[in-house]
């Protein structure tokens, strides 16, 4: 299309100059000699020749603007249609740029915001992890203290049995030997009905009968008065287990007799 467009318009000048050769040297009859020169002539005719083309370009233009008023209207409406696109199309690039701009600044925010959640976890975390390792430590410590204090009481419980036997055996040595230690003027002689037979007693035989009565036990009613320190006591002091009397049941024995 281009091509064609210059090739018109150099075809205009190269006709334009061939009439303005003809127009000269044809009907204005100049020449080139310089005797027979007229300025005036000259200037006259060059001035013609150029309103006469001026006026052909004009009519030319004209006449090309009216053959192509409908495609130049189609071109204006195109043109213009196509640079309201393009402000459309700007308008909506730079919507889109705002909203990737404020998409981008919601992620770095949320990216942010997501980090210190993790750090602040990770905090709680470890807080965590080191609670629970204080606390399993506290727990191991406690279990060793608890397993090392049940050795000791292990260890003491036997001797604490032993002990408590001890002692038993000797507050019933100290009460037979005040007993045996009375005076003769403390001492409180049993009068003959209080003196029991306690070989009725089945299990009492004459020798533990003598080392009741050397213990200062001689009636029913002492035998059906015992309680389970006394029968403890007296067990340990005649070498015979509880057990025995309590199995051979002295005390209810005795108390059926007292009566």
């Amino acid at each position: 299309m281009r091509k064609t467009v210059y090739l018109a318009i150099v075809l205009f000048v190269v006709w334009c100059v061939a009439c303005s050769i003809w127009y000269l040297f044809s009907v204005k009859g100049l020449t080139t000699d310089p005797a027979t020169f007229n300025g005036t002539s000259n200037a006259i005719a060059i001035i013609e020749i150029l309103f006469m083309t001026l006026g052909a370009f004009l009519i030319g233009f004209l006449a090309a603007y009216y053959l192509q008023e409908g495609p130049l209207k189609k071109w204006r409406s195109a043109f213009f249609s196509v640079e309201h696109e393009k402000k459309d199309l700007q308008y909506t690039a730079r919507a889109l740029a705002m909203e990737k701009q404020s998409l981008l600044n919601e992620k770095s925010y949320l990216e942010l915001q997501y980090k210190s959640e993790l750090a602040a976890r990770a905090q709680h975390n470890q807080q965590l992890e080191a609670k629970a390792g204080q606390t399993a430590r506290e727990l191991e410590e406690q279990k060793e203290r608890e397993a090392q204090l049940r050795g000791e009481l292990d260890e003491l419980r036997p001797k604490a049995e032993q002990l408590g036997a001890e002692v038993s055996h000797l507050r019933f040595k100290v009460k037979q030997l005040e007993y045996e230690n009375q005076s003769k003027s403390e001492l409180r002689v049993p009068k003959e009905d209080e003196i029991s037979d306690l070989t009725q007693i089945q299990g009492i035989g004459p020798a533990i009968s003598r080392k009741l009565y050397a213990m200062g036990i001689y009636s029913f009613k002492q035998i059906s008065q015992f309680d389970k320190n006394m029968i403890d006591q007296v067990g340990k002091a005649l070498k015979y287990f509880p057990d025995r009397i309590l199995r051979d049941d002295w005390v209810g024995q005795a108390r059926k007799l007292s009566r």
